[in-house]
């Protein structure tokens, strides 16, 4: 979808799903792209500073944050452990900005669910609240944490955190589910393609490492797996039109485990076996790959 067609809302949330997903670059792109639409909102400015690598970014972006919301614990924790990294001058200007004397107006939220609004005009929901409540899922248990997206309480056990903040697992899958856009076909597709690039490669590579002798085919397997996992993940994901799936990198796994298991049994019939070390050490290295590369 063109993101110039999505929501501030359905932005944001795809921004989150790269960053739990580990797409650092294209999460970064997109909160930047978030801050310009909607300069106030100080979510997007928490997650272009998570994002980021660069220091200097990191500290702009949690400073925009204490303009927008001088009593965001958040930013003001997180600067605090950029003024330790900073050189001199830049750590004396991060204590400036943190002494500088906190509103006491902003509002806190009251009861289930209650949240706080920002000058951008969307609601923002606080990581602690300072509240005892109890956990939507485990009623017996205190808690004193909220989802900053959907703002119900959560225990430790419900909740996680990520690069913006702490989110209840229901509200991460959401997000997830909003990146994975995989049609039921693709993952048999997937299924196909990879039981037979194992199937047809397997017994290829089980020749090849066997040439070699244990030590040196071990050697080969280290660089040969990634690499070849890399490439045949890249088949994959084009075979599907490169879309994502929860599952898919499973599906993949499992059909080149199968595939090689055939491979190696036609190996056998010609008296080829592959050696089961080298080739081990082959197949969890580009299952690795694959899986990573497709999850």
């Amino acid at each position: 979808m063109d993101e110039q067609a999505l929501s501030l809302r359905e932005l944001l949330d795809q921004a989150a799903a790269s960053a739990s997903l580990g797409e650092r670059e294209e999460a970064e792109q997109q909160y930047r792209r978030a801050t310009e639409r909607s300069p106030g909102n100080s979510e997007a400015w928490l997650g272009l500073a998570a994002s980021t690598p660069s220091l200097e970014e990191k500290r702009a972006a949690y400073e925009q944050v204490l303009v927008i919301n001088p009593n965001n614990g958040e930013a003001r924790v997180a600067l605090q452990r950029l003024a330790t990294q900073a050189d001199p001058e830049q750590a004396q200007a991060i204590r400036e900005t943190l002494n500088r004397p906190v509103s006491q107006d902003v509002p806190r939220p009251a009861g289930s669910g209650a949240r706080s609004s920002s000058n951008d005009g969307h609601e923002h929901v606080p990581v602690d609240t300072g509240e005892v409540t109890y956990c939507v899922n485990h009623p017996d248990t205190e808690t004193t944490l909220r989802c900053n997206r959907c703002g119900r309480p959560v225990c430790l056990k419900c909740v996680k955190l990520t690069d913006v903040g702490y989110r209840c697992k229901d509200c991460i899958r959401e997000q997830q589910n909003s990146f994975f856009n995989a049609e039921n076909t693709d993952y048999i597709i997937v299924a196909v393609v990879s039981f037979f690039l194992a199937a047809i490669a397997g017994p290829i590579i089980g020749a090849l490492l066997g040439i070699f002798g244990l030590f040196f085919g071990i050697i080969i397997a280290v660089f040969l797996g990634p690499a070849v996992g890399g490439i045949a993940a890249t088949i994959i994901r084009r075979s599907v039109g490169r879309r994502r799936g929860r599952y898919m990198g499973i599906v993949a796994v499992v059909a080149i485990i199968l595939g090689v298991a055939v491979g190696a049994f036609g190996g056998i019939l010609f008296g080829r076996p592959p050696n089961l070390i080298t080739m081990g050490v082959f197949l969890f290295l580009s299952l690795s790959t694959i899986y990573a590369s497709l999850r």
